[in-house]
């Protein structure tokens, strides 16, 4: 018999921090495309997925994954860290001489993908939303 969970099942704290990644990894790659002809700039990326994985389901629930003893333990509202960053997979082939590593048509790959998911997530707290709305007023 499977063990009762809570209302909410973790599964609104996870598609809020993935709104939460998205949106951060929408800001970093417009500050990519905006500096994609200042010398020397090295692209960046918001490395969504790891954070994401680190939320791993604990006895029905979601959890913060404690990565280091000497860190502080996971509390409530933890899930506001910083997004992790990480500089970009330089192209393969530039013919840039100044140093910059944004590849614009990659870069705008990434930006409309990650608008595509940032808009599934965000579909998918609705509905889930919706639904216990449907709950608490009797499905009317």
């Amino acid at each position: 018999m499977p063990q009762p969970t809570g209302l909410f099942d973790g599964n609104l704290a996870l598609l809020e921090r993935a709104l939460s990644l998205r949106s951060a990894q929408h800001r970093t790659l417009s500050a990519n495309i905006a500096n994609a002809d200042t010398p020397h700039y090295k692209a960046f990326e918001v490395a969504v997925e790891e954070a994401l994985a680190r939320m791993r389901p604990v006895g029905g629930r979601l959890a913060l994954a404690r990565t280091d003893a000497g860190h502080l333990p996971a509390a409530a509202g933890a899930a506001r860290e910083r997004p992790p960053l990480r500089v970009a997979a330089p192209p393969a082939f530039s013919l840039r001489a100044d140093g910059n590593t944004v590849d614009l048509d990659r870069t705008m790959g990434a930006l409309s993908e990650n608008a595509l998911a940032y808009k599934t997530s965000a579909q998918l707290a609705a509905s889930k939303l919706k639904g216990l709305r449907n709950v608490i007023i009797g499905g009317k």
